[in-house]
């Protein structure tokens, strides 16, 4: 789908699909806006994004972080920054290692020494 589709309507659409009771769209909705990338980096798509690695569904949740790293450094806020390293404890080692992918992506920003280290503690990880 790409930049070109990062119209106000799409964007809100795609918000209010991460709010639907089925997990596909909510799924979907997180792959769009990872496939707009740096164009859907709006305070409230990144907000969004971010309340998606609290969702009910694992899938949803690792795919929530694979969104946020495809944004990449315009996600790196201090607030999902957190939310990452959060994700880094979750007993699910997919959604973990979706994390830490996300971390790498995110770019620069995210290497501060907390992230170091919740990262060389993930490489101890026998399930990751």
């Amino acid at each position: 789908i790409g930049e070109k589709a990062a119209t106000n309507e799409v964007i809100t659409g795609l918000l209010n699909a991460l709010q639907d009771q089925d997990w596909n769209v909510r799924w979907e909705a997180c792959e769009t806006l990872g496939e707009i990338g740096e164009k859907a980096a709006t305070n409230e798509v990144i907000t969004a994004l971010l309340n998606a690695l609290q969702d009910q569904d694992s899938g949803v949740r690792t795919r929530a972080c694979a969104a946020l790293g495809d944004i990449g450094e315009k996600a790196a806020t201090n607030e999902v920054i957190t939310g990452l390293l959060n994700a880094l404890q979750n007993q699910d080692w997919v959604f973990r290692l979706g994390a830490c992918a996300a971390l790498r992506e995110i770019g620069e920003k995210a290497p501060t020494n907390e992230v170091i280290t919740a990262l060389l503690n993930a490489l101890q990880d026998q399930e990751s």
